[in-house]
């Protein structure tokens, strides 16, 4: 209601002048610059969801506009010039404000006296390239949060475009093509080819994401004819442009963000010149390069990734080696951490890689191993100790993959680094390198024999202290597993079961890890002598039946039901659970069943623990123990009425991630973010090991013919019980199929 008498204040603050009130830094914004700021914000606001009642609109567009032409350059202005034309590209994309700008000359003056002046690099820019060239790149590629002036022309280029795509391209390259023929005639004059570059940029990008750079581009714009006439001559040598290393990331840069538009041939072409750019002197340079590959590598079309292992193969070892000098420059454990976009790239390599890695393995096995024991010394990025760990994950996985004898070399070199690690007690690294240690044990798998160095390091895995810090216990529950899964065999036999059984009895009580505690019991009951389960079945289920009555959360309960089904699908289990449940109690899992169990049936989620609940469950009710007893027998229908109503409403999503289950495990490590793997402070799950799932039953491809194979020596069962007739005819159907 009282719209226009504050949007007059704000006017008469947006015109105002008073050298006092000024700041008197050239840096530091003063107190009337940040009134106008906070002024362009508030006016933006109401041009975005005001305009109705915005009668002073284009009072306010006049004055904006005056006031960007004739602000200083000075750093305390930035931000007020951020937002003015952040507030101008608001209103010029309302196309109910096009006669705003509609003017012939409107538009050429716009990027003639707003765009072009901001567009230039600051000088505060320049220095920081040279003074801390990682600063630098860090604030580019990740962007700031304060916003700066070239990045305000950039947007308000772009919504210049949304309105008047013909005349403000036709505009733009006026003013691009003057400065790339200043540059021409004179090369010491590098800023104009500067700010040339980065204008062309700003006309061309129409629409980008992160993953794949720009997605849309100005029709008007031939992106590929200006790569191969004005970036592709920075990028030939990597000692040109030695007066003016900028320019030569401005090329990587124009790389990195048209990936996606350049041809396939283009890129093929552009991997070795980036390649050699990983060797350049400024640091600045470097990484650039390092982020053009990365970005590249993981690039997809349609699914697929553009660039194959065959066209990046010729160029693995150079990148690898121009890396490992780069980051072996480094004076000290901090600053060899501080590039973490390098070592990402590695990664990367690595992972494009896949198994003709192998002959580049040791050498880049050697390099890691050293710059881990350096880091180690001091951890300072975990990005970067992040990706090294991925990088040494990714080079065992693919190396034992096509050698298993390289297993020797990578326990040669890693183990004195790890064990200087626990010893040092780096518990940063430690649920990395117990992640590791599990990776390396499983390339053991068929020998049924523990080496005697893991057999060593038992008993100290098992030490309380180790389990008290809580980013430890995923990657040692998964270490443990690892043992279980070689030698479940050769620990029952020597009395290590025990100790193991001590670590879920931690486990379990803890509403917080419990879901651990049935992922190591889950190990002991598949890897372990069924012989051996039963003498420690007993005690295990007391301590779970003891949770469930005093301290039950649905999470203890859903993951309690999967494991009965674990149980189930042993070869004897239908009778060892109910031998040892009767043990405990006469007729006890008769009420857990009815009382627990049937209605959680339902809630347990995950594709191999659906599937790993359905077939136990059906392997019960087909029992003849279980059909034998008239209080067992009653609850047939109830139970296959929630097994079936699983398996029809869970049909679709099984379908499908049986399907896409191959696919998915690659597409995870080819386009494998840090986000995306589960990285927090605390604990940070190395997605290039692959998934530790235990699957009870893999010999069923799916839930459903696990149902089926399971319920066929009782389909006279099936046919006499009392489901209703959807329920009936979905298993009838499965049953003939």
């Amino acid at each position: 209601d009282h719209m226009a008498e504050f949007m007059q204040t704000f006017h008469k603050y947006l015109v105002y002048t008073n050298v006092q009130a000024e700041g008197d830094d050239d840096d530091v914004a003063g107190d009337l610059e940040e009134v106008k700021a906070s002024i362009c914000e508030i006016i933006e606001l109401y041009a975005n969801r005001y305009e109705e009642d915005f009668a002073q609109l284009p009072q306010f567009v006049e004055t904006v506009w005056s006031m960007l032409t004739t602000v200083g350059a000075a750093h305390k202005y930035d931000t007020l010039v951020s937002r003015g034309m952040a507030f101008l590209r608001t209103v010029v994309r309302n196309p109910r404000q096009r006669q705003l700008f509609a003017n012939g000359d409107s538009l050429q003056l716009i990027c003639e006296r707003i765009v072009i002046p901001n567009a230039v690099l600051p000088t505060a820019d320049e220095e920081l390239f040279e003074d801390d060239p990682m600063q630098f790149v860090r604030r580019d590629v990740e962007g700031s949060d304060a916003g700066s002036r070239r990045e305000a022309a950039a947007d308000l280029v772009r919504g210049l475009l949304d309105q008047f795509g013909a005349e403000t391209t036709q505009a733009m390259s006026r003013f691009i093509m003057q400065s790339l023929a200043q540059y021409a005639a004179n090369s010491a004059d590098w800023r104009q080819k500067d700010v040339a570059m980065f204008m062309a940029t700003s006309v061309a990008v129409v629409a980008s994401v992160g993953a794949l750079g720009a997605t849309r581009v100005n029709s008007l714009v031939d992106v590929a004819d200006f790569y191969n006439t004005h970036v592709v001559p920075h990028l030939r040598a990597v000692d040109s442009d030695r007066d003016a290393p900028i320019l030569k990331a401005d090329a990587l840069k124009y790389v990195t963000t048209f990936r996606s538009q350049l041809p396939h041939d283009v890129l093929v072409q552009a991997l070795p010149m980036l390649t050699a750019h990983l060797a350049h002197p400024d640091t600045a340079v470097a990484t650039y390069a390092a982020v053009a590959i990365e970005r590249l590598l993981v690039l997809k079309q349609q699914g697929v990734l553009r660039l194959g292992a065959s066209d990046v193969q010729p160029h693995a070892e150079a990148m690898l080696s121009h890396i490992f000098t780069a980051l072996a420059r480094a004076d000290s454990p901090q600053k060899l951490a501080e590039n973490d976009y390098l070592m990402k790239t590695v990664m990367r390599v690595i992972l494009a890689s896949r198994t003709s890695i192998l002959p580049l393995a040791p050498a880049a096995l050697e390099a890691l191993a050293r710059i881990l024991a350096e880091v180690s010394k001091n951890p300072s990025n975990p990005r970067f100790s992040h990706f090294l760990f991925e990088a040494l994950g990714a080079l065992a996985r693919f190396a034992c993959a096509s050698d298993a004898s390289a297993i020797a070399q990578f326990e040669a070199t890693l183990f004195p680094i790890f064990q200087n690690i626990l010893q040092q007690d780096v518990a940063e690294f430690m649920p990395y390198v117990f992640q590791i240690l599990a990776q390396l044990l499983s390339v053991h798998q068929g020998s049924g024999r523990l080496p005697d160095a893991y057999v060593a390091l038992l008993q100290p895995l098992l030490q309380p202290a180790l389990w008290a810090a809580q980013p430890n216990i995923p990657a040692l529950v998964r270490l443990l597993q690892s043992y279980l899964q070689i030698g479940g065999a050769q620990l029952a036999a020597e009395g290590s079961l025990q100790p193991i059984l001590g670590v879920f009895q931690r486990l379990v009580a803890s509403r917080a890890n419990d879901h651990h505690a049935f992922a190591l019991l889950l190990a002991v009951t598949l890897y372990v002598p069924e012989s051996a389960l039963a003498n420690v079945l007993r005690p295990v289920l007391v301590l779970c039946l003891s949770r469930l009555q005093t301290s039950r959360t649905p999470k203890f309960v859903r993951n309690f039901v999967h494991y009965v089904g674990a149980i189930l699908c042993l070869s004897s289990g239908v009778s060892m659970l109910l031998d040892t449940m009767d043990s405990i109690q006469p007729d006890l899992f008769v009420s857990l069943l009815q009382n627990i169990l049937l209605d959680a049936l339902p809630t347990v989620v995950g594709r191999v623990e659906r599937k790993t609940t359905v077939v136990g469950f059906g392997l019960l009710v087909a029992s003849p123990r279980f059909q034998n007893s008239p209080s067992y027998a009653a609850l047939t229908t109830p139970v296959l009425l929630q097994v079936t109503s699983i398996l029809m409403d869970a049909a679709v999503k099984d379908s499908k991630a049986q399907a896409d289950q191959a696919q998915a495990d690659d597409e995870d490590l080819d386009s494998l973010e840090i986000d995306d793997s589960g990285y927090q402070a605390s604990f940070a799950r190395l997605a290039t090991l692959g998934d530790a799932k235990i699957d009870p039953c893999p010999q069923f491809t799916d839930a459903a013919a696990g149902l089926a194979q399971a319920l066929k020596p009782a389909q006279s069962v099936v046919a006499s019980s009392q489901l209703p007739a959807e329920a009936r005819q979905f298993l009838s159907t499965l049953l003939q199929s």
